[in-house]
This record gives C-alpha cells, structure tokens and sequence, in this order.
C-alpha cells in the first residue's frame, strides 16, 4: 500500500477487502463470491426414450404381423436429410453454447479469492524470549529521546472527556479488537505490548505476519489469540476477532467472538467498527492507524527489535512514539500509577500532547 500520514485513514472493516476491509461486531467477512449455484452450466438433459409402436404393414404369405419396428419407421424410406438453413442454425447455436461456458468460467474464477503462487498462509508461533525482552524492556533513554513524534510520524489517540469509567474485573479496563489479517493491526500490537508491558505481564504470545494478500503484506507482528495478561493495575481484553487470511485476501473468519461489552463498546466509540479499535477506560481511542505499517516492510520480528534502541531509526519512532501516547492514557485510568511508569518524562509529554496532563 502506499504511505499515508499516520491516522490519515480509516481502519480496515470487517467483510470488506484489500486493507479496507474489516478485522471486525462481525467478523470480517470472506471476499465477494458468486452466488450459490452461479458458475454452473445447465445441465443436460436425456433425450425423451423413443417410443416402439406396432409395425406398419402386414407380414407375407400367411397373413401374420410382421416385426416391430421403432414408432415412425418406415420400410424403404429414405435417411431424413437437413436442410442447409437448418445446418446453419445449429452451426449457429453450438457457437453460443461455447460462449456461454467460456463466460460461465470466467466469471466463477474472477470470483475467486485472490491468491498468487508460492505465496502461504501465516503460521503461529511462540513468540522468541530475545524479541519480547527488547519490546517489553525497551530502555527509558530511548522512549524520553523519542518522546512525542511529529503527527506526520504518529497519530495519537482521540481523548474522550464525560464518559463513564471503563471497569472490567473491578479494575480500569481496556479493550483491543483487531483482526490477524490486518496489517495495521500488526503494527499496532508492537506499540500494545510495549505500553501495556510497563503496568503488567503478557504470557503465551505468538508470532505471525499480517495476511501476504492484503496490503502492506506479511507485517510483522504478535497474535493475542490464547495469550494472558496480568497486571495490578489495568485489565486487558485483547481479542483477535478475525483470523489470518488462508487462501487468499478475504478469506479470514471469525476466531474469537465479542462480549457483549466488547461489541457496544465497538459500536458505540467506532461507528465503522474497523480494525484496530482500542479502547483506554473510556477516555483514549484508537480507531485509525497509530503509524503506517510500511515502515516495517521486509522485516522480521528480529529486525524489528534489534531497532528499538535507536531512537533516530523510523521504526524505532512510530513505535515507541505510539506507545507513550497509549502508556500516558493508561496512567490517565490507573490513577498515575505506578508512578516509576507515569512520572517519565516521555510519559508526561504525550500526556500534555493530548490533554491529559
């Protein structure tokens, strides 16, 4: 895809296609199909059965019937021949018939999903130790260096004021729903895990890219899908409502269904319900691209995280720069605790940047 400006496009929607899509209430949704049955020729039918009927004439010499013989049948009569207007019109219709099937195959393989050869679906696996340790324990130096980056580089979350708290489990709360496919959701989770990281601990992680047929193909990035979080302060319920594409862009289906929280939630803060939707205690959203994930383009989960501790690198900016936009809304519900985490520099700065400090 081409570079946008950070959070200058909407998330990807649910059911829709090619970056666009969510992803999302629904699960986004496989790519255009035909119709059932659409793609199919008619099929032929059997000739009605040739009737028999009693023979025409009388049998010799003694008077008795000779062999039946097929209804129509005349002894001695000549072949039935067409006639060249008749040859012409069935020259004409088979003509037609092979048009018809070259249409029909056409039109049933254009509505296939996309795919290209050699290119596979992304795989699942547990995260390496070397790559979580430089996300969630990514120096102080290099986040107060980063501090607040240019718009141009990262958009912050929209700041929401007279809402109601949002508790889950008799803590603040806060919700993530993306979708594997989703390349800006893939960007996203690195920012997620580096911010969340400093108020708790995530554990069964999984390494994957974002779908290789979408846009901005095969991102780098984490899954959510079986992990845990555990924190003293905040709750987290980060849901992979969609899976990765299989076969194709478009061709993900719905992994984890939404609580009936997490569905109003969606619906009420992000009309579009497109992917990624975070949502900090009411009062922080996520519901466009914090950066754009082209910055992560060719690389690997090791490429990324031996670039986090360069705070002149592109990578290194979005994100770290998303995440202390996403830990200064988080100390907004916690409380500005712990205050080790609330009281950094870079912390403090994003707060001011948004309103909340």
């Amino acid at each position: 895809m081409s570079a946008v400006q950070a959070g200058g496009g909407k998330g990807q929607k649910p059911g829709s296609t090619a970056g666009g899509r969510p992803a999302s209430g629904t699960k986004p949704s496989p790519s255009a199909r035909g119709a059932n049955g659409a793609g199919k020729a008619p099929g032929r039918r059997p000739a009605p059965a040739t009737k028999t009927g009693s023979g025409g004439g009388a049998g010799g010499g003694g008077g008795g019937k000779g062999p039946k013989q097929p209804g129509g049948y005349r002894p001695g009569a000549q072949p039935q021949r067409f006639s060249p207007s008749t040859l012409a019109f069935a020259a004409v219709a088979v003509v037609v018939v092979v048009v018809v099937v070259f249409v029909v195959i056409k039109v049933t393989s254009s509505n296939k999903p996309a795919s290209a050869p050699g290119v596979h679906a992304a795989v699942n696996v547990p995260a390496q130790a070397s790559v979580l340790d430089a996300v969630t324990n990514a120096p102080t130096s290099v986040a107060n260096a980063v501090g607040v980056p240019s718009s141009q580089v990262v958009s912050p979350p929209t700041v929401k004021t007279g809402q109601p708290p949002l508790i889950i489990a008799g803590k603040p709360g806060a919700v993530f729903i993306g979708g594997e496919f989703c390349p800006y959701c893939a960007a996203e989770r690195w920012a997620i895990i580096m911010a969340f990281s400093k108020f708790g601990t995530f554990s069964n992680l999984k390494e994957t890219t974002s779908s290789p047929w979408d846009t901005d193909p095969s991102t780098p990035t984490f899954s959510f899908y079986g992990s845990t979080y555990s924190s003293p302060y905040i709750t987290l319920n980060a849901v992979e409502h969609n899976g990765n594409d299989v076969n194709g862009v478009g061709t993900s289906a719905i992994l984890e269904p939404l609580t009936k929280q997490e569905s109003t939630l969606w619906q009420t803060y992000d009309n579009s319900s497109g992917f990624p939707f975070m949502d900090i205690g009411n009062k922080a959203l996520v519901t466009t691209p914090s950066y754009v994930p082209t910055v992560l383009a060719g690389l690997d989960q090791q490429d990324v995280a031996s670039k986090l501790t360069n705070p002149k690198d592109p990578v290194t900016q979005s994100i770290v720069g998303t995440a202390n936009y996403l830990t200064a809304s988080i100390c907004a519900t916690t409380g500005q605790k712990p205050a080790s985490v609330c009281s950094v520099s870079a912390v403090t700065k994003a707060a001011r940047a948004m309103g909340l400090g």
